[in-house]
């Protein structure tokens, strides 16, 4: 009998880790879910962030180039 009572406390303590464990990776689940959530988010605004930085520099550098051909067309002019 002493070997039953032993294996059903054994058994009981079992399921009570494997319910934890279950509790636990539905916790672990929720966070990994929020934080894949929250990072596509900073994915989307630093993406967006890095197309309007390119399209600020091309700009400025057509405006540069803009102004470097003004200076060649004038430059010729006064020699």
């Amino acid at each position: 009998m002493e070997l039953l009572d032993l294996f059903e406390s054994q058994m009981e303590s079992l399921v009570t880790e494997v319910q934890s464990l279950r509790k636990e990776n539905a916790k672990l689940r929720e966070d990994t879910t929020a934080s894949l959530s929250t990072l596509t988010e900073e994915n989307a605004f630093l993406k967006h962030a890095l197309e309007e930085e390119q399209h600020l520099k091309e700009a400025v550098l057509q405006r540069v180039e803009g102004w470097l051909s003004h200076l060649q067309d004038i430059v010729p002019a006064m020699e």
